[in-house]
């Protein structure tokens, strides 16, 4: 039966590894039909399932594998499927059981950074963002997550630093660089922020693969950053929808609408760069550039 039961795993792991993942998954069911407390096979067949994104099935395969065998592995395995599936609490408990094990799984406090922004924990997922800082100093991810949740509350010199640092280890992230153009505007560097922004959209990604490039920004471990800027597009929409508007009803009544003025103008060249708009956002840029040169040319940048 030992032998069988052998013979039965190793082809089904050479299934999964050549990818034939439906025929890697009848032959973990077979083997579990013989075997009901094969933790491997438990541990593998819930990896198809995750990797197929069926987080239900996965889960108490996880769970059972974690209770017969407990380790660092199986337990961050069922932390991820939990989260996945919704379970935030469930996981963040689990999460932390995996950091019992190994204190410096980098993954894990990514996760429960992650997963306490989800539930609306500030100080705990700057915690676990910052503790990957501190075992990794040039993290990628990391550094990418604090600068977007230090923006995202105004921190803006601590947004900025991480931006800094973040863009000389990892050159291009166009996302990071309309942050920063931002930030640069809000502490009164307007010519810095203004050529930045024109030297981004003109050199660095141009008109014809912006959308690309602003997509390509943040893979798939960058979770705080993803959500970050699900939330920025989604009040820059709002607030192109309202100037939108606007411009629809000054047809109308002409004599009521006021242009805006240099600064509105950055903003709104901001607001289409994060909607993947660089044609509209450079020419608000040059009229803010024109603005600015018409009522403040003297003012130092």
């Amino acid at each position: 039966m030992a032998q069988e039961i052998q013979s039965l795993f190793n082809e089904a792991v050479r299934l999964e590894r050549n990818g034939e993942w439906d025929r890697a998954e009848i032959q973990y069911k077979i083997l579990l039909e013989k075997d009901p407390n094969y933790h491997l096979a438990l541990q593998n067949l819930g990896v198809i399932y995750a990797k197929q994104g069926k987080h239900a099935e996965a889960i108490p395969l996880f769970s059972k594998a974690y209770k017969l065998h407990t380790n660092v592995k199986n337990c961050y395995n069922l932390a991820v499927s939990l989260y996945k599936h919704e379970e935030t609490e469930k996981a963040i408990s689990f999460l932390k059981q995996t950091l019992t094990f190994e204190k410096k799984f980098i993954s894990a406090h990514l996760l429960l950074a992650q997963a306490y922004q989800k539930l609306g924990n500030d100080e705990k997922t700057e915690v676990y963002l910052t503790n990957v800082i501190k075992i990794e100093p040039d993290h990628k991810s990391a550094l990418g997550g604090l600068a977007m949740f230090y923006y995202e509350r105004n921190r803006f010199p601590e947004s900025l630093k991480m931006i800094e640092r973040y863009l000389i280890l990892y050159p291009g992230n166009a996302q990071l660089k309309i942050i920063q153009s931002e930030i640069l505007s809000k502490q009164g560097h307007y010519k810095a922020s203004a050529t930045l922004l024109a030297t981004m959209v003109k050199e660095d990604v141009g008109f014809t693969n912006f959308n690309d490039s602003l997509q390509a920004a943040w893979k798939e471990e960058d979770g705080v950053a993803h959500e970050s800027l699900a939330r920025i597009q989604t009040k820059a929409k709002k607030k192109l929808k309202e100037f939108q508007t606007k411009l629809e009803l000054s047809k109308e009544n002409p004599e009521e609408f006021s242009p805006p003025d240099a600064q509105e103008a950055l903003d709104l060249s901001l607001l289409y760069l994060f909607n993947g708009n660089p044609e509209k956002a450079m020419q608000y840029l040059v009229f803010a550039q024109k603005m600015k040169e018409t009522t403040d040319p003297d003012r130092p940048s």
